[in-house]
């Protein structure tokens, strides 16, 4: 059982975990400061973990795959349903969109998110480093 494992996992896809340290512009309220995307090349989906989705989800999430080539990895995905409590006011958006951009030759990082429902949009960048490979 052993050999045949061994023997086949050259053929499995090799996939990728980026850890990525990010500087958010601006206030920064709705980008991660931390975000790690488990890729394996060639595959639709990715899954996606950051501070917000353990505050609001609890466990990672799956992210489509928008782009994918030698040059970068652009993955995109939604935590719905936000409301801030803190502040003057309540603000509800039914959905926060992210769009996370790595540029592979740098490992470089560009993410934005945008709250539906809402003409404003958040921005930051940073860098990445290959956690593991399995």
């Amino acid at each position: 059982m052993a050999v045949l494992l061994l023997s086949l996992m050259p053929a499995m896809a090799q996939g990728e975990i980026f850890r990525c340290n990010i500087q958010p512009d601006g206030t920064g309220d709705w980008i991660p400061k931390r975000l790690l995307i488990d890729h394996s090349p060639g595959q639709t989906t990715a899954e996606v973990w950051d501070p917000l989705i353990k505050y609001f989800i609890g466990s990672p999430m799956i992210a489509r795959v928008v782009a994918e080539n030698d040059k970068r990895l652009t993955v995109a995905w939604e935590i719905t349903r936000l409301a801030n409590r803190a502040g003057a006011g309540r603000q509800y958006t039914p959905a926060l969109a992210f769009r996370a951009t790595l540029l592979k030759p740098s490992l470089r990082m560009i993410i934005k998110s945008k709250p539906r429902g809402y003409p404003n949009d958040y921005r930051g960048a940073g860098g990445c480093k290959i956690y593991s490979e399995f």
